[in-house]
């Protein structure tokens, strides 16, 4: 295996917006099943692995500190609630400063294998972890998490990356929506398989041996039928190619181009979207991280029980998320909505529309099926958000796709940080609804916060640093000089 940063012909890109570039580059009958799906399906695994390892410990961390909660032959440790806050919360404090250097290493070096190293890296630290807890305690299980965040920092950046490389503009959003919606059926399948396995013979830590072996499955396919482009898969037809490439003229340079750092971090819309991720991210971590504490304190299920019931919003947001990214690549095809109106109107049923109903989840109280209904519905609104702001990276520049995905989504992980210890500092008792009715309510405001300045500033048009032209000017002004 080699790093490969193939070249191909340098093609000038002109400052258009996306849908002037779909009518251009991607108007053909199309390709139809192809290897480009066999890319998409082995990123929608990946995601599923990464998410499974990454949410285990969501669940583990109740049967790891409470026993009588699962089996009770395996020990148990006595961590503070601030302690556990500060373990699940220590994996995005790695997680954050990797995802814009693992975006630019993606530009010079090969995503592939860059993928491969960082999801194998992860899955063996998931095996360590109960060694870690037993010799460490709580301060060596948040250095362990610390690394695996830098390790699966890098999935997000290099999937931009890759999408950049595989995906024509027409299926963009079913192509990211189907690879990331694996994070998804992975936080769908750890909720209820780790509260079996916290359950069976082997206890909570059978859950992190299984997540070593899934990862470990992955990254040999990964390497058996992984390419960083069409222009390097070697089975890859012709005709696909072609077809691929083709529809990325318009948009996308498979060549290594100069990062233009200053361009990016004074765009007004890229700003607007960091601040969506923002957004975002804290009304995500509380749920994804917390939710399984709130059920076992408050609606006051046991681990078992738990796991099946975390995992339903999951499970909801999973299979609505292909038919909306379906209809979203339906609209585009046939200019329904623009893709301004179009990100914007999704981010907003998602993020402020999800906002409303957390902050209802903490008026119903111990009212279980009134809690786990809205929390459902919450959590499948999250569906629209492959076609809302978790797409606009592609559209601001296709070049560095994976540059601004690690900028944004590493910048994201500042309010991921934040938002499980909010709980520490707010929820001084685990069994109070009111308490916990403190901590929905400061999501919501952060979240709706990063839907109205999207809205207000956010853009889908190219932006001219994504260009060749503007590089190639900038240096013949410079020369004139």
């Amino acid at each position: 295996m080699e790093f490969n940063t193939s070249k191909l012909e340098l093609t000038k890109t002109p400052a258009v917006s996306t849908e002037e570039t779909n009518k251009a580059g991607d108007s053909g009958k199309g390709y139809g099943f192809g290897l480009r799906h066999i890319q998409a399906l082995l990123l929608f695994f990946c995601f599923v692995s990464t998410f499974f390892i990454r949410i285990n410990l969501s669940v583990a961390i109740v049967s790891m500190t409470d026993k009588n909660s699962s089996n009770p032959d395996f020990h148990e440790f006595k961590w503070t609630e601030q302690e556990k806050s500060a373990i699940l919360s220590s994996f995005f404090g790695g997680y954050l400063v990797i995802q814009a250097p693992a975006g630019q290493l993606g530009q010079h070096f090969s995503p592939k294998l860059l993928l491969l190293f960082s999801h194998l890296f992860s899955a063996i630290l998931a095996g360590l972890t109960p060694t870690a807890a037993f010799v460490g305690g709580w301060k060596l299980m948040c250095v362990l998490r610390v690394f695996q965040g830098l390790s699966q920092g890098f999935a997000v950046p290099l999937t931009y990356n890759l999408v950049s490389k595989w995906a024509p503009p027409s299926e963009r959003n079913r192509f990211v929506g189907f690879s990331l919606n694996g994070g998804t059926l992975g936080a769908t399948a750890a909720m209820p398989l780790c509260g079996l396995l916290a359950s069976s013979g082997g206890g909570w830590p059978s859950i992190f041996y299984f997540s070593c072996a899934i990862g470990i499955i992955w990254s040999i396919f990964w390497a058996w039928l992984g390419a960083d482009s069409p222009a390097v898969h070697s089975h890859i037809s012709e005709k696909e190619r072609e077809y691929i490439q083709t529809s990325l003229t318009h948009t996308s340079q498979l060549q290594n181009l100069k990062t233009p750092w200053k361009a990016i971090f004074t765009s007004v819309p890229f700003w607007a979207l960091i601040i969506a991720h923002l957004g975002n991210g804290w009304a995500f971590s509380m749920i994804i991280t917390e939710m399984p504490s709130y059920i076992n304190s408050v609606l006051q299920f046991n681990i078992q029980t738990n796991g099946f019931l975390s995992a339903l919003p999951y499970l909801s947001m999973w299979a609505l998320t292909f038919p909306v990214c379906w209809l979203a690549d339906y609209i585009k095809k046939n200019n329904i909505l623009s893709d301004n109106v179009s990100r914007k109107l999704w981010t907003t049923v998602s993020q402020t529309g999800g906002a409303i109903l957390l902050v209802t989840i903490g008026f119903v109280g111990r009212d279980a099926v009134a809690a786990m209904t809205l929390l459902i519905v919450t959590v499948s609104l999250g569906s629209f958000l492959f076609s809302g702001f978790n797409i606009n990276h592609l559209d601001l520049a296709p070049n560095f796709a994976g540059v601004l995905m690690g900028i944004a989504n590493g910048l994201e992980n500042i309010t991921t940080i934040l938002a499980p210890l909010s709980v520490g500092w707010f929820v001084t008792d685990t069994t109070s609804a009111e308490d916990w009715r403190i901590a929905f309510i400061i999501s919501a405001i952060v979240s709706v916060t990063g839907n109205v300045v999207f809205v207000l500033f956010g853009s889908t048009k190219i932006q001219p640093w994504n260009s060749v032209d503007e590089q190639d000017s900038k240096k013949d002004n410079n020369l004139a000089i």
